[in-house]
């Protein structure tokens, strides 16, 4: 999620994709000027952060309440191994625009997310 937010603040820097006029003034180069609109570069990055923070926040709550409830160590290690490189791998494929891959990525990681929430019920019983 910082990865993606650190570079969300790059893409604005090198396209100059200022929304706010102080930030135009401030960081842009000369004569720099606020749009009313997110540069195509820039609004694919933030699509990415705004699915990072969708999916990894949830993963957190669930992967929490899953240790919790008793967990094994290595249930736990490989459901959260595979989510994170899935996350990573998303990341990647989605600035680069290749799908199939980012579905698969999505998929794979939301998998895990669903066996965490079936062994949670499990453990429960």
């Amino acid at each position: 999620m910082l990865a993606s937010a650190v570079y969300t603040g790059t893409r604005r820097q090198k396209v100059g994709g200022f929304v706010n006029p102080e930030d135009a003034k401030t960081f842009g180069q000369s004569g720099t000027v606020a749009r009313s609109e997110e540069t195509p570069e820039v609004a694919r990055a933030l699509r990415v952060q705004r699915n990072d923070l969708e999916n990894i926040s949830l993963f957190f709550a669930i992967g929490l309440i899953y240790i919790l409830t008793g967990a094994s160590f290595v249930g736990a290690a490989v459901l959260c191994g595979i989510f994170t490189l899935a996350r990573v791998a998303h990341t990647i494929v989605y600035l680069r625009g290749m799908q199939p891959a980012r579905a698969i990525c999505f998929v794979i990681g939301i998998s895990c997310i669903f066996v965490m929430i079936f062994r949670i019920v499990v453990n429960l019983l």
